[in-house]
């Protein structure tokens, strides 16, 4: 399984947005075991005040814009499928 960190800004996610933070994610793919299998994965790592700081952390990072996304849901049975 390959994962690859990125440098997002502004750092956002489902429940949150930092529009003065540099948030750091790995990105990978949801195990066999998960619900979510196959879709892609991101996890927050850090989040820094500025680029230089991040890009000290994590240097081999690629920095871009926020890339946040929610998981598809739709495959999951809703209350009507019981």
């Amino acid at each position: 399984m390959s994962t690859r960190v990125q440098i997002e800004y502004p750092s956002r996610g489902e429940t949150y947005n930092h529009p003065d933070e540099y948030g750091v994610y790995e990105y990978s793919t949801y195990p066999a075991s998960s619900v979510l299998a196959g879709q892609e994965r991101r996890v927050w790592l850090d989040s820094y005040t500025t680029l230089e700081e991040a890009q000290e952390q994590y240097p081999d990072a690629e920095v871009t814009t926020s890339c946040y996304h929610p998981p598809y849901l739709g495959h999951l049975p809703d209350d009507s499928d019981y």
